[in-house]
Order: C-alpha cells, then structure tokens, then sequence
C-alpha cells in the first residue's frame, strides 16, 4: 500500500470534493447530450418536453412509429418565442432561466443524427428570438438594457448586439443581410410607439444600420405586435389602437403590409379580431394567431400573401378549452393539408374544403410539429 504524504490527502480530498461538484453541476444544468429515434419513414415529429414522436402518415391518418422518452426540457420554455429550424436539420430554441424557469440555456435538436445538444448561457431568447438560414438569434430586454446574440447551429455564440437604448422587441425577421424588428422604447415618455429596427448581419457580426417610426398616426397609437419580412416587404399584425388624448382602446384585427422598396404602407381587415403571433406557411401563406381570451374563441387564420385575402379556423370544435389550452404551432405539408398542434390535440386540416381529416390525443406538454 502506498501511503501518502498529508498534502497528498489534502490534494486527493478536494479531488474528490471538485469531482462531486462537477457531476453535481452536470446533473443540475443538464448539458450532457442525449440521444433519440430517428426514422427514415418518418413524415414529421411532435417534440415535447419529455419524449419526441416519429409518425407516418398512412392514408391521411398518423400512426406513431418511435416513441423516444428523454428529458428535452427540464423547466419550460416560452411558447410564444419564435423556434429556429435550419438548415432542414437542426431545430434549435431557448430555455428560460430562473425565476420563471429552471435554466437559462439553448437547446438544439439535430434530425438526422438523433442527438440533443445543451449550451447553457445567460444570452437565452426570454422576450423574442428570430432565424436565417444559417443562424438563430435572442433577444432580451428590460429597462436597464437589451440585445441581440447570435448563434450557429452548434450553439456557438458568434456575436452580440446592445442597444443604446432598452427596446422591448417581438420576434423578428431576416431577409438577405438585414435583420428587421419591431421594437418600442422602454424609457420613451411618449405614447410608446412602434419603431422598425434595421440591423445588418454579415459573416455572423451584427451592426444597426436604421431606426425609423412604423406608423404615424397623430391622434392614436397603433399596437403592433409578430411581424415577417420577405424580399423587403414587410407584413405584421395590428390588434387596434388606443387614442392619444383619451387612452381609449379599440380593439381591431389587422395586417399592415408596408413595401420597403416604394414607400407603401396599408392595412388589410381579418374577420377576426386581436392577431398577435405568425406562423410562416410557406407557399406565400401566414397563419395568424388570434388571442383567445379576446376573440373568445382558439383560432387563427390563413393570410394570402397574393392576394391579401383571409380564411379564420375555428378550433373550438375540437374541445379544446380556452382558459387552457392555446395555439402552438402550424405546419403546411403539402397545398392542401396543415398539421395543427393545440392543447394536448394534433390536427389534420383540409384547407380546400376546410375540413378536419384527423384529430388524435398528443402529450400535454408537447409544443413543436418537426416535418421532414
């Protein structure tokens, strides 16, 4: 037996102590990476916090075909905070930190080798986030001061802006080199009106490059809140407006589109009221979510980018309730057929002849339809 010298303990029991604090912090921040099923006859996934489904659709209908039980999410997530999918691979997101969650990382899922990867950082996506092809962004504000980080599919952190001044921003978008959001003052003694933010990306670095006001309207203040930018043509939604001198609201349900190359700025009626998030569709479609508690009901429409034209979906039918069940994502598959996720319910909608062709019971916490 070898005996050691009483520095050789001491050094072995802080070896020891160290050891057991690092697997502790391990544990504690979840940043090893798990694994889960990928399938190549797979059609889409539905990720949850605690399992991601692989379906096949067979004759319209879903059948299940892996069923990978794993830790995804170890507090929560904010669902109304935009989830990047790059590069036809990777679906990458933030977890909140405390106080509202359990830790403050990004969380990547790669589709074609099965892995889920952990960063924990402070720069998570708390109040919105935005994607390219090729990167995703955070963004997070309070009256002291906000930015926006960027990240690559590895959860790299390639640069970060601050911004002089505390903007409380909604998600946003990029089309080209520029990123465009939607942001307002925070220490503004004004009547807090919506500004658009230009900041240009290059080789992953950041630089604001304009500021300028949305929408002028001296009277009133217009609430403006998820927008999207293609080929410079900018469309968001405007859930009313509140009078300057009285502070009356009125509660409407709008898109403004605003052509960035000419100078044109309208707004488009929805049948319905209070819009608040995006959903891109592709295939030069929005679907719009509307605030149930508002609208009274669980619901979003399909916006034509084409021709400005406008369909509301009513997912009351499916029993869902509005107290609390929500929205929480919308997927296109193909010209006539959306994949809805609300509630605990996954939906398969005919957009032709606006039927349901499925509804089926998801796990509750569930939150995001991966399609292949």
């Amino acid at each position: 037996m070898v005996k050691l010298s009483k520095r050789s303990k001491i050094a072995m029991s802080f070896l020891i102590v160290f050891c057991g604090i690092f697997f502790v912090a391990q544990k504690r921040f979840g940043s090893s990476d798990q694994s889960f099923t990928v399938r190549p006859d797979a059609d889409f996934y539905i990720v949850g916090y605690h399992n991601i489904e692989g379906y096949q659709l067979t004759n319209e209908q879903p059948q299940k075909i892996s069923d990978a039980q794993l830790e995804v999410v170890k507090g929560q997530i904010n669902q109304v905070v935009k989830r990047a999918e790059l590069s036809n691979r990777y679906l990458v997101f933030s977890e909140e930190g405390p106080p509202l969650g359990a830790i403050g990382r990004l969380i990547a899922l790669d589709f074609q080798k099965g892995k889920v990867t952990y960063h924990p950082t402070a720069d998570y996506a708390f109040t919105s986030s935005g994607v390219s092809p090729d990167y995703y962004f955070t963004s997070t504000a309070n009256t002291d001061d906000s930015f926006i980080a960027v990240f690559d599919p590895k959860l790299k952190e390639i640069d970060k802006h601050i911004f002089e001044d505390s903007v409380i921003a909604s998600d946003f978008s990029v089309d080209g080199d520029d990123i465009y959001l939607l942001g307002t003052d925070v220490k503004t003694k004004d009547n807090y009106p919506t500004y658009l933010y230009t900041l240009s990306i290059k080789n992953g670095q950041l630089a604001m490059k304009n500021k300028e006001l949305l929408y002028e309207q001296p009277e009133s203040t217009y609430f403006f809140h998820d927008s999207i930018v293609k080929e410079k043509q900018l469309y968001t939604v405007s859930s009313g407006y509140r009078n300057n001198a009285t502070k009356e609201r009125t509660v409407l349900g709008q898109v403004f589109h605003y052509d960035m190359q000419s100078g044109q700025k309208h707004f488009f009626d929805l049948t319905e009221i209070a819009p608040v998030n995006i959903f891109d569709l592709g295939h030069d479609t929005l679907a719009i979510e509307h605030e149930k508690n508002e609208a009274g009901k669980i619901g979003f429409s399909l916006f034509h980018l084409n021709d400005k034209t406008s369909t509301f979906i009513d997912l009351s039918q499916f029993g869902l309730s509005i107290e609390s069940d929500y929205l929480k994502d919308v997927k296109q598959i193909d010209e006539n057929t959306l994949l809805i996720l609300a509630g605990h319910t996954l939906i398969g909608y005919h957009i032709s002849d606006h039927q349901a062709i499925f509804n089926k019971q998801v796990s509750d916490d569930a939150f995001h339809i991966w399609v292949k």
